[in-house]
């Protein structure tokens, strides 16, 4: 069986929750109360493991899921907002370091990017400057707080970049618009 629908515990420091079911575990992920780097135990696992090595919780799976015929369709959060993926370069500082990356998919509300550190965390406030991509565009600056950062199997270093969730708590009007025409033009 690839998802126990009952049965979850989650490790918090040294306590432990649960049960829980497969659909609340959704909902704890997606509520950011839950994270890729907790451990998590079923009777299926041998061990406590980290939430973001199991094909349970992957996106994968989570797109399966979301197959309009699926009793697990109204499990995830509905965007308010639409998104478009896009590939616009940006510069930004958390107050204490600069780093470069990119910003890979957007609404008017936030976005999600991939930053060239690891060391941005959860809660940070973020000075983003969004990269002009041509003459038609125009470059703008947002305060973003990062809401999400997932987890990487690999080695990280100073440069590594990894995919943080980001909410826009302030934006130009001038990239309110840019935002509106990117998503129009997708």
């Amino acid at each position: 069986m690839l998802h126990p629908e009952n049965g979850w515990y989650v490790l918090l420091g040294e306590q432990k929750y649960g049960p829980y079911d497969y659909k609340t575990m959704i909902n704890m992920m997606q509520t950011n109360q839950l994270m890729d780097y907790n451990y998590v135990w079923a009777d299926h696992l041998e061990s406590w493991t980290q939430v973001h090595t199991l094909e349970e919780f992957s996106k994968d799976r989570f797109q399966l899921l979301l197959q309009k015929e699926s009793d697990y369709l109204s499990t995830f959060m509905q965007r308010k907002n639409e998104r478009t993926e896009v590939k616009i370069p940006l510069l930004g500082h958390n107050t204490v370091r600069f780093f470069d990356g990119e910003l890979v998919s957007v609404s008017e509300m936030g976005g999600l990017c991939l930053l060239n550190t690891p060391l941005v965390q959860i809660g940070d406030l973020l000075k983003l400057h969004i990269k002009a991509k041509g003459q038609q565009e125009m470059a703008f600056n947002i305060e973003a707080e990062v809401i999400r950062k997932n987890f990487s199997k690999q080695r990280l270093n100073s440069k590594s970049g990894l995919y943080y969730a980001v909410r826009f708590n302030d934006i130009q009007s001038v990239g309110i618009t840019q935002i509106k025409s990117w998503i129009s033009a997708a």
